[in-house]
Formats: C-alpha cells, structure tokens, sequence
C-alpha cells in the first residue's frame, strides 16, 4: 500500500513538474524587441468596415513610436503603480504565424491576453497594414494609405490569414 502511494506521489510531482517547464517555455520571448516600429508602419492608415455593426465607415489608425519601450524584465504592478506604468507598450517580432512575420504588441503592464499582431505587407502597387488579435493571431483587419483605397479593397481578403466571419 505505501509503495502505490509514494508511486502516485512520485508521478504527481513528475506531471506538476512537466507542466511547469512547458508553461515557462511558452512563455518566453519570441523575437526581436522594438524600440521603434518599421518605418513604413508608421502614419496613418485607414480601413472600411462596419466591424460586423450597422453601417460601414471609415476607421483610421495612426502608428507612433509614442509611449514605445524596448522589452526589458520589469515588475507588473497592481493598483497605482501599475497607472504610472499603464500608458507604455512593447513589440516583439514573432515567428512566423499563418506565413507571415508578425510585430506582437502588448501593454507594459499587460498581465493576461494575447495582446494585438500587426503586419505590414505589400500586396500589388498597396502596402497593407494587417492588424489582428487573439491566441490564435484570428479576425484579421487591413488598413491601407488612403481612404479611397480602403474603401475600394474593403472586402479583399488575402491568403494565409484568418477572418471573422
């Protein structure tokens, strides 16, 4: 009897163990930190939806260096020094994901979710800013230059990402 209870115990704190290693090793750094995004994001972009909501409209994004910090091993904090904190970012490159290299952005103070995915590519003549979200990199958004060309290539859809429907 205390042999299957030390057996039990002994594979107990194997599998605690294994869950803890895995859990580290997802949760370490994937890439390359920024100081300051890729030029080419930089601006404003626009995209033409209705977000799955009413009417369709414009809706803009402006892409800044503003607030962005390069990721260093910092403290999170709960309550008001989180607030002094709260207003800073960071964006780490990805491996690829869907075929495409994605900048990770999260809050500094960010202790739970998978944050935002942004990438920029060019398709035909139109540099595209892909923006999308979740564990699974999912509901993929594009943002274009001009207004005229978001409204034109509102419902694009290009391969390799992953759309709400």
């Amino acid at each position: 009897m205390k042999r299957g209870i030390k057996l039990i115990l002994v594979i107990a704190m194997f599998l605690l163990a294994t869950g803890a290693l895995s859990t580290t090793v997802q949760a370490g750094r994937i890439g390359y930190s920024y100081s300051r995004l890729p030029k080419g994001m930089l601006g404003k972009w626009y995209t033409y939806t209705n977000f799955g909501y009413g009417k369709k409209k414009f809706y803009k994004v402006h892409m800044t260096n503003k607030n962005l910090r390069k990721y260093k091993k910092h403290r999170v904090y709960v309550g008001k020094k989180a607030l002094k904190t709260a207003k800073y970012w960071t964006a780490e490159k990805t491996k690829k994901i869907h075929g495409y290299h994605w900048l990770w952005v999260y809050g500094w103070q960010q202790s739970a979710g998978a944050g935002d995915y942004y990438n920029l590519h060019k398709f035909g003549k139109h540099q595209v800013l892909t923006i999308a979200g979740g564990a699974g990199v999912w509901g993929s958004t594009h943002y274009y230059r001009s207004k005229a060309v978001a409204k034109k290539l509102a419902a694009k859809r290009y391969p390799g990402f992953v759309y709400d429907n």
